[in-house]
């Protein structure tokens, strides 16, 4: 009873500045010689007292089959304004057991201080773990090769036709979408079919277009070239309505169509500049929507 009433007196300072602790671990069995493990222990230590970290154990051989690898110290704060401590101590087993066995690792001991010459001590919780031995099974007569050496397992042999299969179709999808977007915008080598002839003229304008008063000629014939080779035949201003008539989807432009003609009788014919009627800028927007209202024809 006295040896218990001194326990309790000595603990009570503690229990007044080091307000919780707790530990937690792996499972205790399994572990064999040379295992590592880690302790962590958790500290919530009242203001002004903070953890004397120098009372901790330091690396090195705890007892005769136990060492202590490392310790590190993690402060933070808790909601209630004390200072918790994270201690993370690893250990590693050095017992050879004969048979199963309990070992019990040492508890830390908690001092905390206040600077003033205040402090207190408590002792974390101590761990136990059921070791075992590093043993052979013993074999039975006849059957010792079953124990030994055996050789590697072969790796398995994955087929990878469904991704082959999959990586063709999809490449195969892939280049047949280039073909038909290649096909739809005339470009090489479908730039050359007669079909497409407002878009074979609206790459010649954009070249020619913007050259002064004879590269605006130039742009001009390509794409007169153009009407005729989508008429079938040479096609005149007076014929445009028969033209438009039987292509709806050129309706839409019959004004800036009709100003083309026009501005390309002047430049030709006339004597006012083609040019102030219809600029190089309106010129190959008219090409190019042409060749756009062609893919829709």
């Amino acid at each position: 009873m006295a040896a218990a009433v001194v326990l309790l007196a000595s603990a009570a300072p503690a229990a007044a500045q080091i307000l919780d602790r707790s530990m937690s671990a792996p499972h205790p069995f399994g572990l064999l010689l040379g295992d590592v493990f880690t302790l962590r222990t958790r500290v919530d230590v009242a203001a002004p007292f903070k953890l004397d970290a120098s009372a901790l154990p330091k690396p090195g051989p705890v007892t005769y089959w136990l060492d202590l690898r490392s310790i590190t110290i993690r402060e933070s704060t808790t909601p209630g304004g004390a200072t918790r401590y994270e201690i993370a101590a690893e250990y590693q087993t050095f017992y050879a057991p004969l048979e199963a066995i309990e070992q019990t690792v040492p508890s830390l001991k908690l001092v905390v201080t206040d600077g003033k010459g205040g402090r207190a001590e408590a002792d974390g919780a101590s761990w136990s773990f059921i070791t075992s031995p590093l043993r052979p099974i013993a074999a039975t007569a006849g059957a010792a090769s079953a124990y030994g050496l055996r050789p590697d397992a072969l790796p398995i042999r994955k087929s990878l036709r469904d991704a082959e299969i999959a990586a063709g179709a999809a490449g195969g999808a892939t280049l047949l979408a280039l073909a038909l977007l290649a096909w739809s915008r005339a470009w090489p080598p479908f730039h050359r079919r007669p079909s497409r002839p407002f878009a074979s003229a609206a790459r010649a304008v954009a070249r020619q277009a913007k050259a002064g008063d004879e590269g605006w000629r130039n742009a001009a014939l390509s794409l007169h070239r153009a009407f005729d080779a989508a008429a079938g035949r040479r096609l005149l201003g007076e014929d445009l309505s028969a033209f438009l008539a039987g292509r709806p989807s050129f309706l839409r432009l019959e004004p800036r169509i009709r100003q083309f003609f026009e501005a390309s009788r002047q430049a030709f014919f006339g004597a006012a500049p083609a040019v102030s009627r219809m600029p190089a800028d309106e010129l190959l927007a008219l090409s190019r929507s042409l060749a756009a209202a062609e893919r829709t024809s």
